[in-house]
């Protein structure tokens, strides 16, 4: 299943790949000597950030940080306060990493949405979102993945809405997690 899901993936990618930066450029971070990610899969992504040390900066975050955050309540307010804008509701949404746990908070019935997926990268921090909204009882369908935003794990055409509240700006390749988003909705 994970490695057909995954040439699916490379295959959506390779269809676009005329989207993608025609150059690439050297990072101390890389992983190889030319800044290339070949990863196995070919294509040579740019490796900027550490994946696997973002998901473990991740798990930390989980078990050091409190219920709430002034800042990311605050962020998560104004981006689901545009939703307020919309005509549309959106009964499906995702919310991609970063204060997912916020956005859960500040939702309060916005945008029409009746099933919520809070993904992230974190197991830890999956398991503590799973935690809180055990306890809140609101009557959302929320339902919890973990992933990584830039390989999304979610079924194509299958969402409505797609929210990211400081989540995508860790990513190495924003323009393929661009086109992944647009084949979720």
């Amino acid at each position: 299943m994970a490695a057909s899901s995954a040439a699916a993936r490379r295959l959506l990618l390779l269809r676009h790949r005329h989207l993608l930066p025609k150059r690439h450029l050297s990072s101390p971070f890389s992983s190889t000597s030319d800044g290339l990610d070949d990863g196995g899969g070919g294509g040579g992504r740019v490796k900027i950030f550490d994946r696997d040390l973002k998901r473990r900066h991740r798990d930390r975050a989980a078990w050091a940080a409190g219920e709430t955050d002034a800042l990311t309540g605050t962020v998560a307010e104004n981006l689901l306060d545009r939703l307020e804008d919309c005509r549309k509701a959106f009964p499906s949404a995702l919310c991609l990493g970063g204060s997912a746990g916020a956005v859960r908070r500040a939702l309060r019935g916005r945008g029409g949405i009746e099933k919520l997926i809070m993904m992230d990268m974190s197991a830890d921090m999956v398991k503590k979102w799973r935690e809180v909204d055990d306890a809140t009882g609101d009557g959302l369908e929320t339902h919890f993945v973990v992933g990584d935003e830039e390989f999304l794990p979610i079924k194509e055409s299958s969402q409505d809405l797609i929210i990211s509240c400081l989540g995508l700006h860790w990513t190495n390749d924003l323009p393929g997690a661009m086109i992944q988003v647009t084949f979720l909705i």
